[in-house]
């Protein structure tokens, strides 16, 4: 009995051994799989990690770069206080998602950047060759539930790509902005190249237009006790204070002459210095009349031609930039 009794003592150690070694083995095995690994793609295309969490739902690729070409073409000024942006999209390699290859975009979503509101876009427009538009309309800026990469609010560009071919999208807002090029763009496509996040250029800051003011021509010339800071170049002859106000008081009986008119209101801009901006929009009539003023002898109390309608209108047009932007004393 003693014999029998030791030998099934030996035989249930070698099972338990058994069963250890094999549960060891097990759960080595799984620990050499990542659990949380579903599939990947191949590092020519769009780098793309599908993971899981706990319940088991497939979490998004969310990617700082775009697979697709994102271009901003130009920025247009309407010349009625508005501003018209337009990128255009492009898809430099289409397919299926995979080896490389990109999906055709479903659409795109921007973000209006740090500084830009709703309040700020006038119209939204979309085009499949930069040249037909589709009709200007108002978009709305909240989240976009068919992509689950970008959740803050954004403005749909409901329009994908086809092929290799670009589709173009525009924005009009109200204020001239800078260009940032960090803003946050999100494309849309189809299950192997899905969606992601990626930074293009957009809308920066408004760009604060350079303060300008003058003098009015009363100032420089009928001020008794006030003495000019400079001479004054305009139309390519030097006029001292003297010669200045001899002009001034020429008389004006039947019309102040053409002449005379421009030669006042650019010698208002030109003595008020600094205070008038390079980037104002006076310099424009300021150049028709001095344009004008250069192709005659230098004017006098005796030399004091008229009879030119674009240098009176520019020069009406200055006056009344200066009634509009007087400076201070």
């Amino acid at each position: 009995m003693k014999k029998i009794n030791k030998i099934w003592s030996i035989t249930a150690i070698v099972l338990v051994l058994g069963i250890f070694m094999s549960s060891c083995k097990k759960m080595s095995h799984e620990e050499e799989i990542p659990q949380n690994v579903v599939n990947s793609v191949s590092n020519s295309g769009p780098q793309t990690l599908i993971t899981t969490n706990a319940f088991n739902t497939i979490l998004p690729s969310v990617s700082t770069s775009s697979p697709y070409v994102v271009t901003l073409e130009s920025i247009n000024n309407n010349g009625d206080g508005t501003y018209t942006w337009i990128w255009s999209v492009l898809n430099p390699n289409p397919g299926n998602g995979l080896n490389g290859t990109v999906q055709d975009l479903s659409h795109w979503d921007i973000t209006l950047g740090q500084c830009a509101t709703m309040d700020d876009v006038v119209s939204a427009s979309m085009s499949e060759d930069g040249i037909n538009w589709m009709v200007n309309y108002l978009p709305a800026l909240r989240p976009d539930p068919s992509q689950n990469c970008f959740t803050d609010s954004v403005i749909k560009f409901d329009l994908g790509t086809r092929n290799n071919i670009k589709s173009y999208y525009q924005l009009t807002v109200s204020k001239n902005f800078s260009v940032d090029t960090s803003v946050t763009g999100v494309y849309k496509s189809g299950n192997n190249t899905r969606c992601g996040t990626f930074q293009f250029s957009g809308l920066g800051c408004p760009i604060v237009p350079e303060v300008s003011c003058a003098f009015s021509q009363g100032y420089f010339f009928a001020k008794p006790d006030l003495i000019w800071a400079s001479n004054v170049t305009i139309g390519g002859y030097t006029y001292t204070q003297a010669e200045g106000k001899a002009i001034w008081n020429t008389s004006n009986k039947g019309g102040i002459k053409d002449s005379k008119a421009g030669f006042l209101q650019v010698a208002a801009i030109k003595l008020s210095g600094a205070n008038v901006a390079p980037t104002a929009s006076v310099w424009a009539d300021v150049a028709i009349v001095e344009n004008y003023l250069s192709g005659l002898s230098k004017l006098s109390p005796t030399n004091l031609p008229t009879g030119n309608a674009a240098a009176k209108a520019a020069a009406g047009r200055i006056g009344d930039w200066i009634d509009q932007n007087h400076c201070s004393l």
